[in-house]
């Protein structure tokens, strides 16, 4: 007779590391469809959706730092076993995803005070730090920008097939880590 044994639940990430991870998920996605979709917005709109995505950008940028900062203060729960290949290319993916976390919206602030713009946060207006740069100049960091998010969002496409793959096939429980409890 064999006795029914509840599978283990893997060590989960703690309460803040899963809040800031879904946080800049869903702020993500947010930026990169309003990044997309802003020449659609009716005019009167239109400039109301750029603020909303440069606020966003701000706020990625803002909760990238705090994620850093509790990374630091808080190891990850170990890994399930993995051929040294796959544990590399977690790594790997991971160091990626930071580094398009941080680029993406800083190409883009810096688009935003090449053009001479300022920020409108609502509660607070940042006028502008200077006169806009002719779009000649300016062309080629927008494009920078719409690369890097398309870039990031190519990649954390790829990071949420994989914890589908971990889930799914594996059957590991890598993607319970990061679930709600």
């Amino acid at each position: 007779m064999t006795a029914n044994v509840a599978p283990i639940r893997p060590a989960a990430y703690t309460a803040g590391a899963r809040f800031l991870h879904w946080s800049m998920a869903v702020l993500i996605v947010l930026a990169f469809v309003l990044g997309l979709t802003i020449d659609d917005f009716p005019s009167g709109w239109k400039q109301a959706a750029i603020e909303a995505h440069k606020a966003i950008g701000l706020a990625l940028i803002l909760l990238l730092a705090a994620r850093l900062a509790w990374r630091l203060a808080h190891r990850p729960p170990p890994l399930e076993p993995a051929s040294p290949l796959m544990t590399a290319a977690a790594h790997l993916g991971h160091a990626a995803l930071y580094v398009l976390m941080l680029v993406a919206p800083v190409i883009g602030l810096i688009y935003a005070i090449k053009r001479g713009q300022g920020l409108d946060l609502g509660f607070v207006s940042i006028p502008p730090f200077t006169a806009p740069a002719p779009r000649a100049e300016t062309r080629p960091i927008r494009e920078w920008h719409e690369w890097a998010a398309y870039a990031l969002v190519a990649l954390a496409g790829l990071h949420a097939l994989a914890a589908l793959w971990h889930h799914a096939v594996k059957k590991d429980g890598t993607l319970r880590r990061m679930l709600p409890r």
